[in-house]
């Protein structure tokens, strides 16, 4: 009897990792769909993953406004976008 309740143990514990995994996937799923609602007009080549308040977050730095560049979580790339761009002749 006691090595039917450590299995049972066992495989509810199993269950309760994958449906951590599966919950895990789905809003990965849901992130990369959530794509085509928020960058429609952009090439998806130019957009990056990035963070806003430690959440993740599509940008397009070449045609998302400063403003949404400024309210991101600043690292090295995000910097660049920021700096102003030198012209030459």
């Amino acid at each position: 009897m006691d090595i039917n309740n450590s299995a049972i143990f066992n495989l509810e514990s199993k269950m309760k990792e994958l449906r951590l995994e599966r919950d895990m996937y789905k809003k990965q799923v849901v992130f990369y769909k959530s794509l085509f609602k928020t960058h429609r007009n952009s090439v998806v080549y130019n957009l990056t993953i990035k963070k806003r308040k430690n959440k993740k977050v599509w940008i397009d730095p070449i045609n998302d406004h400063r403003e949404k560049l400024l309210e991101l979580d600043m690292d090295d790339d995000v910097e660049e976008w920021l700096r102003p761009v030198r012209y030459e002749r």
